[in-house]
């Protein structure tokens, strides 16, 4: 086992970090799109089978959650169908999970800073 598979993550953390529903991520798992393994009577995803680098700022680096489309409207300060424009235009890039639109928190700021400074 490689350290990296040691602190693997709880469903229910996992779910925040993908912003959605634990019940999301657990229909994940069954359908295999996640990978997960048994602790008990727990089910947690190793942290080498996460299924986003876009969570994962660096090595060491905290897990940062995903944004939803109401969040990234929230900081960009702006209506939320303007924020599916901007994924559109490409200054912002989508991730889904299952059916759910989701953005990186480090995307959006720096996306706010530029619009900011205009």
């Amino acid at each position: 086992m490689k350290n990296s598979d040691l602190n693997p993550i709880p469903l229910g953390e996992a779910a925040r970090l993908l912003g959605v529903s634990q019940r999301t991520v657990r229909r994940l798992v069954d359908a295999g799109d996640i990978p997960a393994v048994r602790i008990g009577a727990t089910l947690a995803i190793p942290p080498s089978a996460w299924p986003l680098s876009a969570c994962r700022p660096g090595e060491g680096a905290e897990l940062r959650p995903l944004l939803s489309q109401h969040e990234v409207a929230q900081a960009l300060d702006c209506p939320p169908c303007d924020v599916r424009a901007l994924a559109a235009s490409g200054k912002l890039t989508t991730i889904m999970i299952g059916k759910s639109c989701r953005w990186r928190e480090v995307e959006v700021t720096a996306l706010a800073e530029v619009e900011g400074a205009q």
